[in-house]
């Protein structure tokens, strides 16, 4: 059968949601998969579509104009559709799936509280829902009272693809890249070139996020030499940051005087702390290879918290204030994990004492 896939989010959103692809290929072995996703998290499904987990991939960001969209339509319609899954509730994907005359529409649809009328409203009109699609899954997305230990964001996904395809539930897994051995090899060549592959090694990757997050450097600093200072574990800190440098990798490079030592891989030292390692324009391949050869993460929740839960690599997913009840929901698939807000970040040694 030919399946669809509306993705078109972030990488995090994608690896959360790929229980449902796995479910496919194990319910129908003749699949055809094609996901639509966006620039945000195009270098990841290009993994899954090397890997054989799917079949064909598009950018929906690179279909902007009505012209474009057409002819989004016109490819869609000639695959003769099974199943269409709308994982990003949005119009221009329901708009695009009404169109390509799939036999059967489901959709994921989150929920909030309207400002006007402090009522519950979807993003998909439920009234109308039930016309439109075959099945659907209610994400809620309010801020609830008390804690929520039970709901998992990825299960939501999982539900929606159990619904669809008529399947028996099962334990939630994440498709896990086929291409990790290659990623790892690919890491152990660099951490062999530095010299610590028998070291205990911390990973925290510096991106925009935090930039958004927090008012000056001296925050991270600290949080670097607390993890530094550490004799008897003696770990070396590998700090990566995002698709794009911000003011505040400028600042803490700035501070620790860092020089490029390898320019292949753009990794860097530190003259002011030796066992602090910098590595620039790390793409995704690159942060799951890190990923599987750390003992430890300290992360701004984000993509690597979910590629963590692929690789059951013990993670400090570190949430903003206030945002604790939400972020639960999106809470790393396995057991080796803390959640803490910001503000309750102060001392990373206990962690290290814990995990290393």
């Amino acid at each position: 059968m030919n399946y669809v896939i509306f993705r078109n989010d972030g990488i995090g959103d994608l690896i959360v949601s790929s229980d449902g692809i796995r479910r496919i290929h194990g319910s129908d072995k003749n699949a055809y998969i094609t996901l639509f996703c966006s620039k945000r998290n195009i270098e990841y499904a290009d993994i899954l579509k090397k890997d054989g987990y799917v079949d064909r991939v598009y950018n929906l960001d690179a279909y902007k104009t009505f012209k474009k969209n057409i002819e989004i339509i016109s490819i869609l319609r000639k695959l003769n559709l099974d199943h269409v899954f709308i994982l990003k509730s949005d119009w221009k994907n329901l708009f695009i799936s009404l169109l390509c005359k799939s036999k059967n529409i489901h959709a994921i649809i989150p929920n909030k509280i309207s400002k006007l009328t402090k009522r519950i409203i979807y993003k998909y009109p439920l009234f109308t829902s039930k016309i439109l699609f075959k099945s659907i899954e209610i994400i809620n997305s309010i801020e609830i009272n008390s804690h929520d230990s039970k709901t998992r964001m990825g299960k939501h996904y999982s539900n929606l693809f159990i619904k669809a395809l008529n399947l028996n539930k099962g334990k939630l897994e994440y498709l896990k890249p086929n291409s990790i051995n290659h990623f790892k090899n690919k890491t152990k060549k660099i951490f062999t070139s530095l010299k610590i592959n028998k070291r205990k090694i911390i990973l925290f990757h510096l991106d925009e996020k935090w930039d958004e997050t927090i008012d000056s450097k001296e925050f991270i600093i600290d949080i670097f030499e607390e993890i530094t200072k550490k004799k008897k574990k003696n770990p070396i800190l590998i700090v990566t940051n995002g698709k794009y440098s911000t003011s505040l990798n400028q600042k803490v490079w700035n501070y620790y005087k860092i020089k490029k030592i390898n320019t292949n891989n753009n990794i860097y030292i530190s003259e002011k702390n030796a066992n602090i390692i910098f590595i620039k324009k790390s793409n995704i391949s690159d942060i799951i290879g890190f990923v599987s050869k750390v003992n430890l993460i300290f992360h701004l929740h984000g993509s690597i918290t979910h590629i963590a839960s692929i690789l059951k690599t013990p993670i400090i997913d570190i949430i903003r204030n206030n945002s604790y009840k939400y972020a639960y929901k999106w809470r790393p698939n396995f057991k080796e994990f803390r959640q803490i807000e910001i503000r309750n970040f102060s001392d990373p040694n206990k962690y290290i004492q814990k995990y290393i």
